[in-house]
């Protein structure tokens, strides 16, 4: 696995201690931060900073020193800044843009060879950084957060339809096959994929529209697709054959949704914030069209901020709606649906549960739901920043998203490693958690 590097504190007082360990790992490890050689109570800020591109991201916490000049972040709670009480991650979910960028700005790893560089400084008493810049730190050190762990390979993808990346740990395998989507934004994204496959899965991260030579927008989406790029992972020798996961998100839920109702190549999903039936245009699979439920342009809501709510945009309770629903009542693997109560992009929660309701109707009990309270849209990796409102390429706006920082953290933390359990049990035979 990864290899932890030594720290390298650098410091700007005489004898200030910032202990960040490891100092090197991967961005659902958590480290330990540790203040020592402080005077006894005094107070201190402990500051967070983060670059990526032109993408300024920051958090503070105010803490006080315990009477042997100690913090010790694990244990001893946060009095003021952007979270409060005993969170030994807080500062790296509880990150915001800084002052002065783009509004709906998403903290997103889009080169995952190199790693977040954080760095985490100490300011003598308690201060609102924010808006402050250059001001004195006693010292500092960074902290590289890594999606990819050492020995993981990153292969483009390039094979008859199928585009994305493929990651493989190290070792000949054979590993559990993944492909992991996510929703209407299109391109590619291979945080995620990076980071399971640093777990021990094979993951191919897959783009299906506005990406390469792939369509420029979801009208020419069909199943087909789909099914080749399973057909294609499974198809590698160091990849087990008997089925793939799919962890999905959004639009790629339904569609994730719609290939295990279809096809038996499908071993688990993990659906997260989607909906429950075909959206934005039909769906073609071998010769049959799967409709797709109509937008509802009235429903659409435009906030005072001038952000888009597409919550109500769609009605699947009634014809033509039904009709588009994904009959997931025939699928035949595992299901775990991820839903935030808070989702202010989808009816998440509910449709969750009427993908349920159907399979229930059916007396299916293939089923899982997590449901997390004050959770929002984007349900990412553990102790990345929440996002409450975020820039939608496609449609070149904001759109709400929801969640409430501390929950969605403790939301992202919770599933994730729920996530992985899963796909171990249900995915990979060679797991001793397996199911197979």
């Amino acid at each position: 696995m990864l290899q932890i590097s030594r720290i390298h504190c650098r410091k700007l007082s005489s004898h200030v201690k910032l202990l960040v360990t490891p100092a090197k790992a991967l961005v659902d490890d958590k480290v330990d931060i540790t203040v020592e050689r402080l005077a006894p109570r005094q107070p201190v800020t402990l500051h967070a900073r983060l670059v990526e591109g032109t993408a300024r991201f920051q958090s503070y916490a105010h803490y006080r020193a315990d009477d042997a000049g100690r913090v010790i972040v694990a244990k001893q709670p946060s009095l003021r800044g952007l979270f409060t009480g005993v969170e030994q991650m807080g500062l790296f979910w509880s990150m915001q843009p800084s002052p002065g960028q783009k509004p709906g700005l998403r903290l997103r790893k889009k080169d995952v060879s190199t790693p977040f560089l954080v760095d985490v400084g100490v300011h003598d008493g308690h201060l609102d950084v924010m808006r402050e810049e250059n001001l004195p730190l006693l010292t500092t050190t960074t902290v590289e957060r890594w999606f990819l762990a050492d020995g993981v390979k990153r292969i483009p993808v390039r094979e008859g339809r199928v585009r994305g990346t493929l990651f493989l740990p190290p070792g000949d395998g054979s590993f559990a096959g993944v492909i992991d989507m996510f929703g209407s934004t299109g391109g590619l994204a291979e945080y995620r994929a990076a980071l399971l496959a640093s777990r021990g899965f094979a993951v191919l991260a897959l783009a299906f529209f506005a990406y390469d030579d792939l369509p420029e927008d979801m009208s020419d989406i069909d199943l087909d697709y789909f099914e080749e790029a399973a057909d294609w992972l499974l198809s590698l020798p160091n990849v087990q054959n008997h089925g793939v996961g799919i962890l999905a998100t959004s639009k790629g839920g339904e569609i994730a949704l719609s290939m295990a109702a279809h096809m038996d190549k499908v071993a688990a999903v993990v659906f997260i914030n989607g909906y429950s039936a075909v959206t934005q245009a039909p769906l073609p699979y071998k010769g049959t069209v799967f409709p797709c439920a109509p937008w509802i342009l009235e429903e659409l809501v435009v906030t005072e901020e001038g952000y888009i709510d597409v919550r109500n945009v769609l009605d699947t309770t009634k014809e033509p709606g039904i009709k588009a629903c994904v009959q997931v009542e025939k699928a035949q693997c595992p299901i775990m649906f991820v839903a935030g109560e808070d989702d202010l992009s989808i009816k998440s929660v509910f449709h969750a549960n009427q993908a349920i309701d159907r399979m229930k109707a059916h007396g299916k009990t293939n089923y899982t739901l997590l449901q997390y309270p004050k959770t929002g849209h984007l349900i990412e990796p553990p102790y990345t920043p929440h996002c409450g409102v975020f820039y939608h390429s496609f449609i070149n706006t904001c759109m709400t998203a929801g969640g409430e920082p501390k929950s969605h953290a403790a939301a992202q933390e919770d599933s994730w490693h729920k996530i992985l359990d899963f796909f171990r049990t249900h995915a990979d035979k060679n797991s001793p958690q397996s199911s197979l």
